[in-house]
């Protein structure tokens, strides 16, 4: 068994739970954001990884939290690891343990049954991410086929596992038509499926593929898709809430070494500017004057807040979607 980088894990004040953020990633998204894709971290064993989270944890809380989400870069690149981490956060109680993924890893035939490997370990829920259902757009946009991507959400769906998917509206690459094609896919497998559309955000975008998609077009991505899956939804985020998250302006990031520290979401920016800076090897200056112009403005995002809130499901039928 392998040893994957570990940049940091991540807890809540919300509620007491952790994230695990694994860095390496094999897609290279032309949108991606995350400096986690690129490598980087301390590399730990799965026994490494879980001794140091749960004195993270009991430092924070005085307790191990039943809430895990397993993040990155991408957390399946290792099978064997991953699976002693799900089943290591298991046995020391955890209830709810989400995996979020690209999906490729899990759905390539030379990983056997890695979805219901997964499972069996103590997998609870799975976040897969459709970046495109056009092959052609697929791998352009992230180097690599979808058809391991469709096939881990075949599996996972299989296995029964609670599943929810999630597709980046990017105007002009990935529209309506494509996430058209994507809600008829997943209606084929379970009319029920969760599905989240969220907009694209090019303020840190590794490249600039596309522009921000207004409010209307959103909306278009809310109704084709809803014609096919009932419970889809469209969303300002990718974390773990449906349709999504509460307001939270600081996270309590502690590394690997287990310092402490309580950051914000300009030190969040920080991260992310310096690593556009050095992978593009441009001045920071230049940088920031790109970013500002890209920057979502107070307006837009009152207006998505209030989009989401008229798609969102009643809070007594979740199953069902207001119109």
């Amino acid at each position: 068994m392998g040893k994957r980088g570990i940049q940091y894990f991540t807890l809540s004040e919300i509620e007491p739970r952790i994230w695990f953020m694994l860095t390496g990633c094999d897609f290279r998204c032309k949108g991606c954001f995350r400096p986690a894709r690129d490598g980087g971290g301390t590399l730990l064993s799965s026994e490494e990884t879980l001794k140091r989270a749960e004195q993270a944890c009991l430092k924070q809380y005085g307790k191990l939290p039943t809430k895990a989400m397993i993040t990155g870069g991408e957390p399946t690149l290792d099978k064997e690891y991953l699976l002693a981490l799900v089943k290591g956060l298991k046995e020391k109680g955890f209830e709810e343990i989400v995996l979020m993924s690209n999906g490729y890893e899990i759905g390539r035939e030379e990983n056997g049954n890695y979805a219901s490997d997964l499972v069996d370990s103590g997998l609870t829920e799975a976040h897969i991410d459709i970046k495109a259902f056009s092959e052609d757009i697929h791998k352009w946009y992230t180097g690599k086929s979808n058809k391991p991507v469709l096939n881990a959400v075949r599996m996972l769906n299989d296995t029964g596992i609670e599943l929810l998917i999630q597709t980046v509206y990017m105007p002009g690459i990935v529209d309506e038509k494509e996430i058209e094609q994507i809600a008829i896919f997943l209606s084929s497998l379970n009319h029920n499926i969760k599905y989240r559309i969220n907009p694209f955000a090019p303020t840190f975008a590794f490249e600039e593929v596309t522009r921000r998609p207004t409010i209307e077009e959103m909306k278009l991505a809310y109704e084709v898709a809803s014609k096919h899956l009932p419970n889809s939804i469209i969303s300002r985020s990718c974390y773990r809430e449906y349709p999504t998250p509460p307001a939270q302006e600081t996270w309590i990031t502690v590394y690997p070494d287990l310092t402490f520290k309580r950051r914000t979401i300009k030190d969040q920016e920080e991260d992310r500017i310096s690593w556009l800076s050095h992978l593009k090897s441009k001045p920071r200056g230049e940088i920031l004057r790109k970013l500002e112009l890209n920057r979502d403005d107070f307006e837009y995002r009152q207006e998505l807040e209030q989009a989401i809130r008229s798609f969102s499901p009643s809070p007594t039928n979740p199953n069902s979607n207001k119109k």
